[in-house]
């Protein structure tokens, strides 16, 4: 796979990101470029309802992504997400066979082939529904439980496995917007099934965690126990439903999501009481309570809340289940986010999180700035592991391929001829070892989350999220004349 390129689309409700990268010989994926178009409509709730607006959207981003990288894509791994996708379990057995003959009953890969087999001929009870994956969840053997079935002794072998479901129509509508703009789906991916790819260590796999995905019009849910994904759920709401409770207030939309970003918090108790002034309107100039914008804020968020605690509960993990809740999205970089959740769903360990694991750390920092590429990260981890994308090279990238090529060949020969002087010239005076020369992002090795991939490389995080909130338009002036929310 080194060298091949991995392309992902993520069509959301408010924008539609496209990234791609190339896979290192360590498994790592290199990002070579990341863009982000916004959607002003065509897409509700994940659900696309205008092929035309998706479809300009994706043609913006695939020709920005083009000119920057001089490449053209023809393929690419695209995500879903929306209510349309949700997964079911079944449960199935076969009888040892007792291939070796020898009485014992020990079972055979024969045994799990033949439970796999008749998974993979399941009837769906709804023709409009298709399977995009089947995941074997538990293995038992006359009833006990195992890990690994294979080699174990019984007479009976029953399995349950998890069945991903997306509706036919809406991921025809998807494909379809992206043949319109000569890109082939490679393979439809539901963005829960990935969710933890970039963003879950190795301990909340084992231990448990839930992945809470804010997105603009879909907040997806993903839980994990035993390092499988147990249960997905993607909730019809999300950040953009605050944006339209902040309107109702009389605020003018020009405002809206600034005033949630620099100003908007999730708990109102732990918010400032001043006032926000904005420009006068038809003469009659307004202004809004900060507490009063985070109550809004605070009680929509709540109710997702609560469709994430059901969603919990219907993974049926038991009542011990104490997972890390891991807050990523766009959504997940409002203040005090990580204390709404811990208060409401009685977890201690919250954390907003960012992609930050199968990626290197240099194309990650110059990328990656912003946790609403979390889900394109994801998409490129798994397409990494899948196979590459039919990306071809334009005759401007081939020249630059050989200019760089030449110019190293120039370089290495110029080091041969220094390393060839005697030791008393001028070239022998100063030297540098490469001992001496480190890396300035050299930090500890840290445990690497997600399956299957290897551990994560040593690098410093960053922080993005300071700039975005200290930026204030110099139409929020504060006033105390001025009518009052």
């Amino acid at each position: 796979m080194k060298g091949k390129r991995i392309v992902a689309v993520d069509v959301g409700s408010t924008s539609v990101v496209m990234a791609i990268a190339s896979v290192e010989e360590d498994g790592y994926i290199n990002i070579e470029g990341v863009v982000s178009e916004p959607l002003t409509g065509g897409v509700y709730a994940g659900r696309i309802d205008n092929s035309d607006m998706v479809g300009k959207a994706i043609n913006r981003a695939k020709q920005r992504l083009e000119k920057q990288l001089n490449v053209r894509i023809t393929e690419a791994y695209a995500g879903m997400s929306g209510d349309y996708i949700r997964c079911g379990k079944v449960t199935d057995y076969v009888y040892v066979q007792d291939e070796l003959r020898n009485g014992s009953n020990q079972l055979t890969q024969h045994d799990l082939d033949e439970l796999d087999r008749r998974m993979n001929s399941v009837k769906l009870p709804d023709d409009r529904e298709t399977i995009m994956s089947i995941k074997p969840l538990t293995y038992k053997i006359d009833e006990r439980e195992v890990e690994v079935p294979v080699g174990a002794y019984g007479h009976v072998l029953t399995a349950t496995y998890n069945f991903i479901l997306c509706d036919k129509t809406m991921r025809d509508r998807l494909r379809l917007c992206l043949q319109n703009q000569g890109i082939t789906v490679k393979e439809f991916v539901a963005n829960t099934e990935i969710a933890h790819y970039a963003v879950a260590t190795t301990e909340d796999m084992q231990e448990g965690a839930v992945i809470v995905d804010l997105g603009g019009g879909v907040t997806d849910v993903t839980v994990i126990a035993n390092n499988k994904v147990r249960h997905i759920a993607s909730i019809p709401i999300g950040m953009s439903a605050i944006n339209e409770d902040i309107r109702s207030w009389g605020i003018p939309a020009t405002y809206v999501e600034n005033l949630k970003v620099q100003f908007g918090s999730a708990v109102a108790e732990l918010a400032d009481d001043d006032i926000i002034g904005f420009p006068p309107r038809k003469g009659i100039p307004k202004d809004v309570l900060r507490r009063n914008l985070v109550a809004i804020i605070e009680a929509r968020l709540c109710e997702i809340i609560e469709w994430i605690a059901r969603e919990i509960k219907e993974a049926g993990c038991g009542s011990k289940f104490n997972p890390s809740i891991l807050i990523t999205g766009g959504g997940s970089e409002l203040r005090h986010i990580e204390e709404l959740f811990k208060r409401e769903l009685g977890y201690e360990d919250v954390r907003a999180v960012h992609p930050e694991y199968g990626i290197t750390s240099e194309s990650l920092y110059e990328h990656v700035t912003t946790p609403a590429y979390t889900t394109a990260m994801n998409i490129l981890i798994h397409g990494a592991k899948q196979g590459s994308c039919s990306v071809a090279i334009t005759p401007a990238r081939v020249e630059e391929i050989r200019s760089a090529t030449k110019s190293t060949k120039s370089t290495t020969i110029e080091s041969e001829k220094v390393s060839r002087t005697p030791l008393t010239t001028e070239h022998s005076k100063q030297s540098i070892k490469p001992s001496d020369v480190k890396d300035e992002d050299e930090d500890n090795d840290e445990t690497f989350g997600g399956e299957d991939l290897p551990p994560k490389r040593p690098h410093k995080l960053t922080s993005w999220v300071g700039g975005i909130f200290t930026k204030m338009k110099d139409q929020f002036t504060s006033t105390d004349d001025e009518e009052t929310i």
